[in-house]
Order: structure tokens, then sequence, then C-alpha cells
């Protein structure tokens, strides 16, 4: 008779299994941070900036003021929400309505809880801005009934009108330059623009200009972990983790906004 083979733990370390554990074992839910701060810069520059630079501003804005985490076990930063498991919501993609609130806090399976503090941001401030302007809208508002009639039957469901991919589209570039570096190309793209022969010149500005934003948006974004990780650091009693922290502040302070020097830089 074959020997069965004995299940293992997943996770090759003690913290790894208990990274995995925070992760799994947390309740997930839907965060409404993203949300407002998108709202709140849309409603500051629109109609006063290119659609480029507006997009731009907004994930500048974001990256700026959201809340950090950096658990007490993580080594690589950048937890999308304030906490392990939390969703941000994406109303210029999808305008969610109180009732798929309801639905997500309550279905039985996958389910986001929903803090009534969260229900009343997007009753009071995102639904309002933003349900007859985002993408899911502008979509099915130009599609014919039969089309619809597909749709609502269960034809076809998912084809991103309701989030955005989440696919990795960067090449080996980040491993190679790092955001100061593509800042000067984008620069120098912008001063050989051809303002007299080009017709499209115009546009190329507006779009290069939200890739700088863009680029000092990700740049503050490392520099606020690194500071978050040293000031961890000076309250830290345990001098392992203390030096951790250091660690993970080294890093964020040479990427992004420089190439990685090591593989960890080139993780983070």
């Amino acid at each position: 008779m074959t020997k069965r083979r004995q299940i293992k733990l997943r996770g090759s370390t003690d913290r790894t299994k208990r990274l995995r554990e925070n992760s799994v074992g947390t309740q997930p839910k839907l965060s409404t941070e993203r949300s407002m701060l998108m709202t709140e810069t849309y409603k500051q520059y629109s109609g006063e900036v290119s659609i480029p630079v507006l997009r731009a501003l907004s994930f500048k804005n974001y990256l700026e003021n959201r809340e950090l985490y950096l658990g007490q076990d993580e080594l690589i930063v950048g937890e999308k929400g304030n906490e392990p498991q939390t969703a941000p919501t994406f109303p210029e993609l999808c305008c969610h309505t109180l009732e798929d609130l309801e639905i997500m806090d309550k279905r039985q399976y996958i389910s986001f809880k929903v803090s009534q503090k969260s229900k009343k941001e997007h009753e009071e401030i995102i639904m309002p801005y933003w349900q007859n302007k985002s993408m899911r809208h502008k979509i099915l508002s130009h599609m014919s009934q039969e089309w619809k009639n597909c749709y609502e039957a269960g034809i076809f469901t998912e084809f991103m009108e309701q989030r955005a991919p989440g696919h990795t589209v960067a090449d080996d570039k980040i491993y190679r330059k790092g955001f100061l570096d593509f800042k000067q190309e984008i620069e120098e793209s912008i001063n050989n623009l051809d303002f007299f022969n080009d017709i499209e010149a115009l546009d190329k500005k507006n779009q290069l200009e939200a890739m700088l934003i863009s680029c000092d948006a990700i740049i503050i974004y490392g520099k606020r972990y690194a500071d978050l990780a040293r000031k961890l650091a000076q309250k830290e009693i345990d001098g392992k983790r203390k030096e951790e922290l250091l660690w993970i502040a080294s890093n964020c302070e040479v990427v992004p906004a420089n190439k990685p020097e090591t593989f960890a830089q080139a993780v983070q």
C-alpha cells in the first residue's frame, strides 16, 4: 500500500503562516475611503483640467491621504486597504446602489461587511455625484435592449464594467528604473512636443503631465511608508522587529523613487 502523505499547514515559516492566517481568517469588508477621496478631487477639479490630469490628481490625492497599514509580521508593505481583506470601491467604474451594499453585507458566500458609516457616506456623498457618471452607466446606456436582455439572463456576465483590471501591466522597466527616471523621460517628451506640426500635441501634453503627477504620487506613497516604518521602529520594544522596520524604511527610501538595488526592493 502507498503510504498516505502527511498534509502540512501552508506556509514555509511561522511568519508566513501567521500572515496567511491573518488574511484568510479575516472577514472581508468594504471601504469607502478611496471613493470619498476620489469624489473630493473630482468635485474640486472636474471641468478645470483635462481628463488625464483629473484622473492623475485623484490618484495623487488618494496616495497622499489614504490610511496606511503596516502589519506586525510584514516585510513587504502596501496593503490595498487600511487592514487585511479590506476592499476599496471604484465609483468611477461602477456606482453601487444601497441595495448592492446590503446584498454584499448579508449574502452567505463571499460577503463584504459594510459599516453604517460607509453606507451613510455612500448614500449622501458618493451616489449623488457618481450614479450617472460611472463607466458602467455609460456602457449600459449605449447597449441595445437585446444586449441588455442577454446580460440580465446571464448569457454573459462580468466584462469589467464593475471593476478595474487587476493585472500587472508593467514590464521589466520597473526593475531597471525608478520613477524619478521615468519623470526625466516624460519631461524630455514634453519638451520635444511639436505644437506647430502635430495636431495631437496638446492631447499628448495632457497625458504626459498626468503621467508626471502619477509618478509624484507613487514616490510620495513610498516615502509615506518609509516614514511610517521609522515611526513604528521608534516605538518598537522588540529588537528584531525594530531592525525589520528600519529595513522596511530603508527599502522604501530607495524604491519606488529609484531603481531597486536588491531583490527585496524589486519585490517591494
